[in-house]
């Protein structure tokens, strides 16, 4: 299943769980009310592809029914599942453009620092380096 893409029953699935999981509130829109199940989700899993294939074999698990049930279940008996599942929701949620712009943040930024504030590594290297040579040949 390792980087496949996932099924339209499982981006219905997900976005089900991911209103559970990050609903309308305070100001935010729930999860897949953005999109976690389209294009964020693969986003997120491209970006983490060791998420790709437990959550979408999880998501072939799912019960069409009792999903609040099921939620607090996974996070009680099968707490690695639920962290995969949360993790890969949370993820695809604040690659929302619209959400980073509710929380004020804008994405990672440059910062350059002057050249007066850089500290001199090579102090600090030399001292490592005079303490052991860190480099040995193989057999």
């Amino acid at each position: 299943m390792s980087g496949s893409k996932p099924t339209p029953a499982q981006r219905l699935t997900l976005g089900r769980l991911a209103d559970i999981l990050v609903a309308e509130g305070l100001g935010m829109p729930a999860a897949s009310t953005v999109g976690v199940a389209d294009d964020l989700l693969d986003r997120c899993l491209a970006a983490a592809p060791c998420l790709s294939e437990p959550v979408l074999a999880l998501l072939d698990k799912v019960p069409a029914d009792g999903l609040d049930a099921f939620v607090r279940r996974l996070e009680a008996d099968r707490p690695d599942d639920f962290a995969v599942l949360s993790t890969t929701i949370v993820g695809a949620y604040y690659l929302s453009a619209d959400v980073r712009k509710r929380i004020g943040y804008p994405g990672q930024q440059p910062s350059p620092l002057p050249v007066e504030s850089e500290p001199d590594y090579i102090d600090m290297l030399e001292r490592v380096l005079d303490r052991h040579p860190g480099y040995r040949e193989c057999p």
